[in-house]
């Protein structure tokens, strides 16, 4: 092969269980094009079986391995500045899921743009369950509720006439469209440049404070390509995997402090002054929710102290920070409040049935926080489930169970069941489950007790 025209980029480090799925997606998608297209990975000095991985994988692989482990910014570097050889780069995480179509649809973005150094890159979200089902699958069927949460809301390709447009796109967070790794593809050159001025550290939990640690792979692009035009990829090409990061309890101090220190760096680099005004605007929103959710959930989260230095401070001059931070405690507050009173409603039923089987219908917001308060309740719990199919066959962080769907509840015999969800839905899950469960069965809510009734 001449230069291929595409690296793909995999840094990765004991993640051998995440990588080994992943390279057979990719090799799937990638089928196709591999006239034209590298697979790059830069093992950071794993100590598991990640070479034994790459070594059995089908796909031909340009592979190096870390004498140690150089931290996630030098890795980056690594693998796209060292052993790639594209003209483009894609960097996507191990334990991501390229989408069927995803790849083409990047090659066809640069075929129809090879001006342009910067092709924006949609995604969704999915959790580690659902993942490693589907990325398993010869020809995964993805459910349409995970492309209705992406990043950006539209689906079509764009050519914009400068990156500051794409702030403005509709979205969930336009504070958050630089953050990942894997939301773009660019010139390799900017990997390379970057060799002689980015100095991340060897930081691999996620509590460094240098920008060049938090966003390295922002700061090598975004100033590059400011006031330029770029080509936007509405349709998504991947999902991030969110919740398998051993970096997790840092990873609200990162958004509200790396996006801070990032953004602040990015006002003196050139970045339209009406796009950094609207990243700032979302940047005060998104602080606020998670700040609050640093202080409801202190046991969960890492480097309070880090945001309290200067993020903080800043963010609280603004009203916005402060909507958000009220909105979110209330949730917060509300829900831990509600979750004590059905632990303790529950707790007062199993002392009367020791044995009881119970059953838990929702896990977001109250349902999380019982099962955070609960862990004597647990041995009883045999059953749980929620609304939202992203969530189903997920395992549960507090107890050892998975989430099932609703319509399991007709084999799972429970004697009681939890309803933690917002007052406003009660009354639709009881109607729900009352043709279902047994007469008599125990229903504990918000609203106190309730019984199935006999069916006329």
């Amino acid at each position: 092969m001449s230069q291929p025209l595409l690296s793909l980029c995999i840094p990765t480090c004991n993640r051998a269980e995440l990588l080994e799925p992943l390279l057979e997606n990719i090799a799937r998608e990638s089928a196709p094009f591999l006239d034209r297209l590298e697979i790059v990975v830069s093992d950071n000095a794993s100590t598991d079986h990640t070479e034994a991985v790459v070594k059995a994988s089908r796909l031909p692989i340009i592979y190096g391995k870390n004498a140690s482990n150089l931290g996630f910014g030098n890795n980056l570097l690594n693998v796209t500045a060292k052993l790639a050889s594209g003209h483009y780069v894609w960097v996507i995480s191990d334990d991501d899921i390229v989408l069927p179509g995803g790849i083409a649809r990047i090659m066809d973005s640069i075929s129809a743009a090879p001006h342009v150094s910067y092709h924006y890159v949609n995604f969704g979200w999915i959790g580690p369950s659902l993942r490693s089902r589907l990325i398993r699958q010869a020809k995964p069927a993805i459910p349409e509720f995970l492309l209705k949460n992406l990043q950006c809301d539209s689906r079509e390709w764009l050519h914009l006439s400068q990156l500051e447009e794409l702030v403005f796109l509709p979205g969930k967070n336009p504070s958050a469209l630089f953050s990942g790794t894997f939301c773009f593809v660019t010139r390799r050159q900017f990997f390379v440049d970057a060799l002689n001025w980015l100095k991340p550290s060897a930081s691999v939990d996620g509590s460094s404070v240098l920008v060049d640690d938090c966003f390295p792979h922002a700061m090598l692009t975004v100033p590059r390509v400011a006031g330029q035009p770029i080509a936007y990829i509405g349709e998504p090409c991947m999902l991030q995997c969110v919740g398998a990061w051993e970096w997790k309890a840092y990873a609200n101090k990162n958004m509200i402090f790396g996006i801070h220190q990032f953004f602040r760096w990015l006002e003196g680099q050139g970045f339209g002054a009406e796009g950094m005004q609207r990243l700032w605007s979302s940047y005060y929103d998104m602080a606020g929710r998670l700040f609050a959710r640093m202080q409801c959930f202190p046991e969960e989260n890492k480097g309070f102290d880090i945001v309290m230095h200067e993020a903080i401070p800043d963010a609280a001059s603004r009203p916005a920070f402060w909507n958000a931070f009220m909105n979110e405690s209330k949730l917060c507050i509300e829900a831990d409040h509600e979750a004590e009173g059905l632990a303790r409603l529950v707790r007062e039923f199993v002392g009367t049935c020791p044995n009881a089987r119970i059953g838990l219908w929702g896990i977001q917001g109250r349902g999380y926080s019982f099962l955070r308060k609960s862990p004597d309740l647990h041995a009883n719990m045999v059953w749980v489930t929620d609304k939202e199919e992203v969530f189903h066959g997920d395992a549960l962080e507090y107890a050892d169970l998975k989430v099932s769907p609703p319509e399991s509840i007709s084999s799972a015999k429970i004697d009681c069941l939890v309803i933690a969800t917002r007052r406003t839905f009660i009354n639709d899950v009881i109607d729900t489950v009352s043709t279902t469960l047994a007469p008599g069965t125990t229903i504990i809510s918000v609203d106190g007790l309730a019984y199935v009734e006999e069916k006329t």
